[in-house]
């Protein structure tokens, strides 16, 4: 069996995300469930925003049933940054202030 195609990189909030992967592979939440072991009511409260967004294992659970990387989604992403950050404080201070003084869109990095 041929893997599936991939899906590009999510920008979408979680919830939103999961659903769209799970219609770009014509799966259903059972049917993840079925992949996962994680219930479906646990499935739909992540999908809707009642349960928030899953911690690092449980998203990587879900992302290998989908057939995508945990970087498919944006605040696996997100997190990944932080802790990159968190390794350049220079970069993590200088983004802040462009943040706060409302420059981030014009930052360009260094050649």
């Amino acid at each position: 069996m041929s893997a599936p195609p991939a899906l590009p990189w999510s920008s979408a909030p979680f919830g939103a995300a999961l659903r769209a992967a799970l219609e770009a592979r014509g799966m259903s939440f059972r049917d993840l469930e079925s992949r996962t072991l994680v219930p479906v009511g646990n499935l739909h409260g992540h999908a809707s925003g009642v349960r928030g967004v899953p911690g690092d294992d449980l998203m990587a659970r879900i992302a290998e049933g989908l057939g995508v990387g945990p970087d498919h989604f944006r605040e696996w992403r997100e997190r990944r940054l932080v802790e990159a950050l968190r390794e350049v404080p220079a970069l993590e201070l200088e983004l802040s202030r462009r943040v706060a003084e409302g420059r981030l869109a014009d930052w360009r990095p260094p050649d």
